[in-house]
């Protein structure tokens, strides 16, 4: 036959009577075997912690030298693994509720009934600060594990890029035939391919490392006041060839009034660039992409990216955003790519206090739609500062 388990509860308690209550509630507890030490003061109390063994600790609130929850953190303080039971004749709800969030693991009104059910509420509290450690204890497990994996990528990421710098450098120097002519023609074609293997190579490599700075809290933004007007312009320039050979038309729409915004200019160009790219390379022959940007009716800008493509299903959304997946993952898919342009774009958006959101309808398109709070715009936090 197994023993019963020995719990040692320290009841801190300055009233007799009570505490005899009490004292006689746990003996008379069927399951379980409670070694119960008394003492009267907090300072008592907090000196058991340190000496003895304790599985739980019953806590009046009402001390000589102790008032209200004061007492609850002081002895987490000492000894934050050992669960607490208040055991007070204050019957505040409001009070349990704030106990509860200060780390107490049950809030228990004396009384006839309370004290005939203690020796329960106590076994269940000290199950509920075990599943909690190990709660934390996992949690903690899988944010190291996340890190090192942010942590590898970005070292592989930035070793992979030393070499393919080279090799993009030096079939860029064979294509334009530099150093003299290679000869066959077939060598200028195939330097070509390897640059622009390499190009795309060191971009997917780009975005790993930015994925895993995120992560890490490794990436520093430099913020300035920044044209919305000349950033969605150097953004179109940098994918009008693509579109030009998709046979897909640029629409631009005027925000030269539009205000500045207070962003890091690289990272916002990563976006727009992003975005712009993505609204290409899914939008067939003939199709279209607009983008640009307005003021909403509480003083947030949007700036959005709206393109006539393929569209995605509402139930894809959301695998849309997670890293290294995509809404076609087949190896034979149509479009190639990682799945990284997205979730890299949201969090750098979110990186510069902004949100992302996406709304899409398969055969009709997608929009994309970026917002930045008032406090990020010239204009309006300048009037703001003003009032």
């Amino acid at each position: 036959m197994t023993e019963p388990t020995v719990i040692n509860a320290l009841l801190v308690e300055d009233n007799p009577g009570d505490a005899r209550l009490a004292q006689e509630a746990f003996r008379e507890c069927e399951s379980g075997i409670f070694r119960v030490t008394h003492v009267e003061t907090l300072a008592d109390a907090l000196e058991h912690l340190h000496a003895m063994e304790c599985d739980v600790v019953l806590l009046d609130l009402s001390l000589p030298d102790a008032k209200g929850l004061s007492a609850v953190s002081r002895l987490r303080t000492v000894n934050p693994e050992v669960p607490v039971v208040i055991l007070t004749g204050l019957n505040d709800e409001d009070l349990a509720i704030d106990a509860l969030q200060e780390g107490a693991q049950d809030y228990l009104v004396k009384g006839f009934e309370t004290f005939h059910y203690v020796g329960r509420a106590v076994r269940h509290a000290i199950e509920r600060q075990k599943i909690e450690r190990l709660l934390a204890a996992s949690l903690e497990e899988a944010k190291q594990a996340s890190r090192a994996k942010s942590e590898f990528l970005a070292t592989m990421s930035h070793e992979l890029r030393t070499p393919l710098n080279a090799i993009i450098g030096f079939s860029e120097i064979m294509n334009k035939e530099l150093l003299g002519a290679l000869g066959n023609p077939s060598y200028a074609e195939y330097s070509g391919n390897i640059h622009e293997s390499g190009l795309h190579l060191l971009g997917i490599i780009n975005d790993i490392l930015d994925l895993a700075k995120i992560e890490t809290g490794g990436i520093e933004l430099r913020k300035s006041w920044t044209s919305l007007s000349e950033v969605l312009e150097a953004g179109s320039r940098m994918v009008e060839q693509r579109a030009a050979d998709g046979d897909i038309t640029l629409v631009a729409d005027d925000t030269s009034q539009m205000p500045r915004l207070m962003v890091d200019r690289m990272r916002f160009l990563q976006i727009i660039v992003n975005l712009m790219s993505n609204a290409v390379k899914f939008t067939p022959e003939g199709g279209s992409v607009t983008f640009g940007g307005r003021l909403d009716s509480d003083n947030t800008l949007e700036i959005y990216v709206n393109d006539t493509g393929i569209g995605i299903a509402p139930e894809d959304i959301e695998t849309a955003f997670t890293p290294f997946r995509q809404v076609d993952g087949a190896l034979n898919r149509k479009f190639e790519g990682t799945g990284l342009g997205l979730p890299l774009t949201k969090q750098l958006t979110e990186l510069q206090g902004g949100d992302l959101s996406l709304t899409s309808e398969v055969g009709v398109g997608t929009s994309v739609l970026v917002r930045f709070p008032a406090k990020a715009i010239e204009n309006i936090n300048e009037d703001r500062l003003a009032g």
